[in-house]
């Protein structure tokens, strides 16, 4: 007997992704599975009287996003916190931190995240003199857009009560402490501060979150949580909740304790276990000094010792390994971990992965597929940043700019690679992923729109071998859709960014509408 549909979408353009990459006008859903594809007339055999019928009215369907790096827990907290995404001058920074320090009793924390000094016209970064000017009786932290760095007032030093040898403190020329906080010392400070978050909020951040999470058509995340960035707290509070959220969430957690993830009955680990920092606060690993402070240090966080034997243990335990490596020595670095643990316990396929790889080079990226290594990258960083102009060609110069985030080279290669925003880095946002992507800047290494898509779907899928289950629009396949006001395929490419998602549907529910 037919099994018939309790949802059919029809009279659209259904982007499938299957193998014969074709596109349907209508599909077919039982309980959350998708039971048919194809035009109109063949889905009405389907339909009952109780089957719920979305005309589409031509608008275009894509499998539903699945975003493969968001640190999902923060990416709520920062709506709950001073917020600095689009403030351009530190006079408009200081400010904001002025109002709230005016709306706050002695001794209450300012949370401030998202700012970018390369936005200020004098590219620097606020010291905690200019801080305690404004807010001498709240303790002040900062966090850069990309985590990766921070400043704290005078206040929150004496709080936090660091040690002065910890590498990362930033000195005057007179060896008195900033306020800026990089490196090793960031990790400190996150981890503290980020702790003593309430309950409460942490809550309301998770809810926050699936709401934009939802809103930007994703159905499927791939969670980094806890580790020495972030609070391990967030990976408690997720493992509660997560099988009621309408998401589906792949979990991993950052850090290096396998036993740890192995009791929690995880079967991935990592995700921002940093090699190194981030270009943006001078902290990544290069092969070559800094284009604008060759002084600066770039050290790897970790001696290849210890990253060989954390990775080799999780490659034996059967883990999935996800790591973040950004300058050319911390990709070397991971590359050369993941090829030890191999050699020693070989595994058919095991996925392991290198997060954000923004100047991994060709022959990293030929190591890369020779041992079967995931690329997961982040197209909207080049959106913000990409070109001599942006804070790429500021930090490393034209010519190793134009060398950042080669998805052409990647993808030529053979390589398996997927799309992730890094949220709460830049925004969850696939839309804007695929545009980033399609429109790097550089044209040698831009996709088609297709190709794109696929980094936020179909690859996505399978970098957590989930292939057979979602990532296309087939039979057998949970009905996970995302429903767009525009043709991706047809639209302008300059324009993918402006594109709205109108619904998304996680297991044959809508669980967002735009109308």
């Amino acid at each position: 007997m037919q099994t018939l549909a309790d949802l059919i979408l029809y009279n659209g353009k259904i982007i499938t992704l299957d193998e014969e990459d074709r596109i349907v006008e209508a599909v077919a859903v039982n309980k959350g599975e998708i039971i048919a594809v194809g035009t109109n007339q063949e889905i009405k055999e389907f339909m009952t009287d109780n089957t719920y019928k979305l005309n589409l009215e031509g608008k275009t369907v894509v499998p539903g996003f699945i975003d493969s790096h968001v640190h999902f827990v923060q990416t709520g907290l920062n709506k709950l916190f001073l917020n600095f995404t689009g403030v351009n001058s530190q006079e408009e920074m200081l400010d904001l931190i002025r109002n709230k320090a005016e709306k706050l009793v002695d001794g209450e924390w300012i949370y401030g995240v998202g700012f970018d000094e390369n936005n200020f016209a004098n590219l620097q970064l606020p010291t905690r003199w200019q801080l305690d000017k404004i807010a001498s009786d709240n303790p002040v932290w900062l966090s850069r857009i990309d985590c990766h760095s921070c400043v704290l007032n005078s206040k929150a030093l004496k709080l936090l009560n660091i040690s002065q040898s910890i590498l990362g403190l930033d000195k005057d020329r007179s060896g008195r402490l900033t306020g800026i906080i990089r490196n090793k010392a960031n990790f400190k400070v996150r981890n503290w501060i980020l702790d003593n978050i309430h309950y409460k909020k942490r809550v309301k951040a998770l809810q926050i979150a699936t709401k934009l999470a939802l809103e930007a058509g994703i159905t499927t995340i791939h969670s980094m949580e806890g580790g020495g960035l972030f609070s391990e707290l967030d990976l408690k509070l997720l493992l509660e909740v997560k099988e009621k959220n309408p998401l589906d969430i792949v979990v991993f957690n950052q850090t290096m304790d396998v036993e740890r993830v192995l009791n929690l009955g995880l079967n991935r680990i990592g995700g921002c276990i940093a090699l190194d920092g981030s270009i943006g606060s001078r902290t990544a690993a290069l092969k070559e000094p800094y284009a604008d402070d060759p002084t600066q240090d770039f050290q790897l966080y970790h001696f290849q010792r210890r990253i060989n034997k954390f990775v080799t243990k999780a490659h034996k335990e059967g883990l999935q390994i996800a790591v973040h490596a950004i300058g050319g020595q911390a990709i070397n670095q991971i590359l050369k971990a993941y090829e030890v643990a191999q050699k020693k316990y070989p595994r058919d396929n095991p996925k392991h992965r290198i997060e954000h790889g923004e100047l991994i080079d060709q022959q990293q990226i030929n190591k890369a597929r020779e041992l079967g290594v995931t690329l997961s990258i982040q197209p909207a960083f080049d959106y913000y940043w990409g070109g001599s102009d942006g804070m790429y060609g500021t930090r490393l110069g034209a010519r190793r700019a134009k060398r950042t985030n080669p998805y052409r080279n990647i993808i030529d290669a053979g390589c398996l690679i997927i799309g992730g925003s890094d949220s709460d880095v830049t925004p969850m946002n696939p839309l804007l992923g695929i545009h980033g992507a399609v429109n790097h800047s550089n044209p040698e290494q831009q996709l088609t729109i297709k190709e794109a898509l696929k980094l936020f779907t179909i690859n996505a899928a399978r970098a957590t071998s989930e292939e057979d289950i979602k990532g296309s629009i087939e039979v057998g396949k949970v009905a996970n859709f995302t429903i767009l006001n525009q043709d991706l395929l047809a639209v302008s490419k300059e324009k993918i960014k402006d594109i709205k998602v109108i619904k998304t549907i996680i297991n044959g529910k809508i669980h967002y509408s735009r109308c």
